[in-house]
């Protein structure tokens, strides 16, 4: 990037919003990469190894890859999003981002079962839904466009899905929350 833009845009390459993009647009395809092997083992009526796969991917590299897009490139992320805030908003959402994505992943590699796992991926997708609705609001706000309403409906899906894998496997593993 040129010094000029980098001057715009806070004086560092960090603030550059396509960095951020880039990670955004990565965390669609990999969530999608785990929607898509969910659905494989679904395919076989194996709803627990649904989850299972499913989960490093939808929940664990997307925790990770949003932790570094919020908190390592907090101003791009910001610069992205149109936030005016102070960078500790942006890293706290990256560390809470983190550390689901890290427990995904230690309850995928050290087989923790389907308790824990739909468990870890419960939160994450109650997490994701109540951020949709607070981006939801500001989009409403500030006008609906096109990168909007993707961003919009890929949430929606990946939240849905999220939702949709660990109830059904709570449910095939025969645990009640009652």
């Amino acid at each position: 990037m040129d010094n000029h833009l980098a001057e715009r845009r806070g004086g560092s390459c960090w603030a550059d919003p396509r960095v951020s993009t880039y990670l955004m647009i990565s965390t669609y395809v990999i969530g999608g990469g785990g929607i898509a092997l969910g659905m494989y083992f679904l395919s076989s009526e194996n709803v627990e190894r649904a989850l299972h796969y499913a989960l490093p991917l939808m929940v664990g590299v997307v925790g990770i890859l949003s932790m570094i897009r919020h908190s390592v490139f907090h101003a791009s992320d910001a610069a992205r999003a149109g936030v005016t805030t102070e960078p500790f908003y942006m890293i706290e959402l990256g560390f809470a981002n983190g550390a689901m994505g890290i427990l995904a992943l230690l309850a995928f590699f050290a087989d923790w079962g389907v308790a824990a796992e739909a468990a870890i991926t419960l939160v994450f997708a109650l997490y994701l839904t109540m951020a949709f609705f607070l981006f939801l609001a500001r989009a409403m706000a500030e006008g609906l466009d096109g990168g909007r309403i993707l961003a919009l409906c890929m949430w929606l899906l990946q939240v849905g899905f999220m939702f949709y894998f660990a109830i059904a496997a709570l449910a095939s593993a025969g645990i009640s929350p009652f």
